[in-house]
């Protein structure tokens, strides 16, 4: 039992791409894997006379070549693991750094943004390379890497040609490996459905899921802190179609600042340990919170995630002082006077990302609030009111700003957006404030606001 689909990515995309290598037999389903809630496993059931292609799923799918396959389909963007740009591309590779052999397939299935995917017919004319063909050709490598067999493009290119033919698409050139992003032809053929083109909602153009600064503060895109990241990330995007698709959204905005930050601290030892102790363990420590309030309710996960908080803004880092910055940085003043020369330097950066209002809610806004609870407690002695750390983030989360994202609004009552924002998305994205049902309300009058079509539909899944 071997090939996973990483919900890190484009799981339903990453499925319906299976399916169509299955020749759409009905073989394939999906199971939920105990004790890992980022990702899925795609199971196969030989079916009577199945097609070849669907003859090598079942042969992945059904044989223990001692690691898993684990399959991420991307909105475009960078490889979480590797770090490579994807976008109208894809890659087969062995990966150790979970602390065990994974063999992994990443591919962008955002046809390069819209703008296609294409290779090389016999005659040097471009030729379409659908998102389910994408797959199959990493697929031929993988098969071939477990066989312990000579990975020989060409006759990667020969399977591929067998999917082609099914398909009714053009067949490619076995000795041409060339390709990238464009207009092909297709020869009529079906490309797959639905799901061999774009997804709604736009593309990530190489900017999603890599934790610059994280990475950079920790010396590592491998690090404790961002796989933490990632995994939560996983599990959200399971829970929460939109929460997701809201995640995309801020890292289209953090990457408009966040590389040039990187930047600046990756040669700097001290610049990088005061970045991690005052932005990236907070934010970590907040984002842990939320998630074990919002997957677990107010139990003893919540104040565990609690106290982790408050051990991850030490009193002695200045509480107070961060406090003023990040204000100063909201508000467009000036940075308080005993704001470090790092972070002056870092000013034209920092008052751009504070400009984005998603990236303020998702940076700015925890840290800020974050730290506010940590100055509180350290003034809870002198008879202040220690703050609550736990209405904070419901607070934070009522202001989730989810009228941004693209193709999540109603159309009218009762219909699903493009996007496919149904009731059970919506009603999915509630169960997370389950906590605090009036932070849910708070999101939904919010929300009712920026779409007044959308009353009934809210007041359907319990927003009003």
């Amino acid at each position: 039992m071997t090939i996973f689909l990483d919900l890190a990515g484009q799981t339903a995309t990453a499925f319906n791409n299976f399916d169509v290598v299955s020749g759409q037999s009905g073989g394939v389903g999906l199971l939920d894997v105990v004790g890992d809630a980022t990702m899925k496993q795609l199971t196969y059931d030989d079916v009577s006379g199945q097609l070849p292609t669907a003859d090598r799923l079942s042969a992945l799918a059904n044989t223990d070549f001692g690691a898993p396959i684990i399959v991420t389909a991307l909105n475009g963007g960078n490889d979480p693991y590797k770090g490579n740009d994807i976008t109208g591309n894809a890659q087969a590779y062995t990966d150790h750094s979970p602390g065990h052999l994974v063999i992994r397939i990443v591919y962008d299935v955002s046809q390069c943004c819209g703008k296609g995917i294409v290779a090389r017919n016999n005659n040097g004319d471009n030729i379409t390379v659908p998102n389910p063909v994408l797959l199959y050709h990493e697929m031929a490598h993988v098969f071939l890497e477990v066989n312990h067999q000579p990975d020989v493009e060409s006759s990667v290119i020969g399977d591929e040609n067998v999917l082609r033919a099914q398909l009714g698409q053009c067949l490619r050139n076995v000795n041409d490996h060339e390709g990238g992003c464009g207009d092909g032809s297709d020869c009529g053929g079906n490309d797959g459905g639905p799901d061999s083109g774009p997804p709604p909602g736009g593309c990530a153009a190489g900017t999603t899921t890599v934790c610059f600064v994280v990475s950079a503060a920790t010396g590592s895109a491998q690090s404790d802190e961002v796989h933490a990241l990632r995994q939560l990330r996983a599990r959200v995007a399971a829970r929460s179609v939109l929460a997701a698709r809201l995640i995309d959204v801020v890292y289209a905005e953090y990457a408009q600042f966040s590389p040039a930050i990187a930047n600046r601290i990756e040669g700097d030892v001290l610049a990088r340990r005061a970045v991690l102790l005052a932005v990236v363990r907070p934010l970590l420590a907040w984002y842990s919170l939320a998630g074990a309030l919002a997957f677990d309710g107010r139990g003893e996960a919540s104040r565990r995630a609690a106290r982790a908080l408050a051990a991850a803004c030490p009193r002695y880092v200045g509480s107070a002082l961060l406090v003023e910055m990040l204000d100063a940085l909201a508000t467009g003043r000036a940075l308080p006077a005993a704001a470090s020369p790092l972070l002056r330097g870092l000013g034209p950066e920092l008052r751009t990302a504070s400009s984005l209002r998603c990236a303020r809610w998702a940076v700015f806004d925890p840290l800020a609030r974050a730290w506010r609870a940590a100055a509180g407690g350290a003034n809870a002695a002198h008879g202040a009111h220690p703050v609550d750390v736990v209405e904070e983030v419901a607070q934070w989360l009522a202001q989730a700003p989810l009228e941004l994202v693209p193709c999540i609004a109603p159309r009218n009552d009762g219909v699903a957006s493009r996007a496919g924002a149904s009731d059970e998305d919506w009603l999915a994205l509630a169960s997370l404030f389950g906590f605090q049902p009036s932070a849910l309300r708070t999101l939904g009058t919010r929300l009712a606001a920026a779409w007044p079509q959308a009353d009934a539909m809210l007041a359907r899944c319990g927003y009003l």
